[in-house]
This record gives structure tokens, C-alpha cells and sequence, in this order.
């Protein structure tokens, strides 16, 4: 039963770091488009790199839990 409670956990992360893309990549390209057709000055750029570097690293670690088999919420598998 152990097993199946792993790739369900393993799911879960696979959610959550589809959600996590989902939530900083929307903003992200909103903010680009904003900056490209001149809405907002060049330095928001800044922000923007920011933006994807939390973004991408909190995407890396739920995928990284996703093929351990670990929820979202616990940093190791349940026994």
C-alpha cells in the first residue's frame, strides 16, 4: 500500500509544481508584454528576473519531489 501512496504523493508534486509554473509564468510574460509594448520603464526588468528565479527554483524543487515520491509538504517519503 506503500507504493501507491508514493505515486500519489509523487502526483501531488507534479500538481503543485504545474501550479507554482502557472502562477509565476502567467505574471511573468504579463509583465514582459508590459514592458515590451512600453507601459512600464526597462527596470522592471529587475523584478521580472527575479520573478522567474524564485519561480523556477521552487518549480525545481516540487519536480524533484515529484520523481522522489515525496508530498508537497514533507521533505521525506511517508513509511
Amino acid at each position: 500500500m506503500g507504493f501507491f501512496r508514493n505515486i500519489f504523493d509523487g502526483l501531488l508534486s507534479f500538481a503543485a509544481c504545474l501550479a507554482t509554473l502557472a502562477a509565476f509564468g502567467l505574471p511573468t510574460w504579463a509583465t514582459h508584454q508590459a514592458i515590451t509594448y512600453g507601459l512600464v520603464p526597462a527596470w522592471v526588468y529587475v523584478a521580472l528576473v527575479a520573478m522567474i528565479y524564485v519561480g523556477g527554483n521552487l518549480a525545481i524543487a516540487f519536480l524533484r519531489k515529484a520523481l522522489d515520491g515525496v508530498a508537497p509538504l514533507r521533505e521525506r517519503k511517508r513509511r
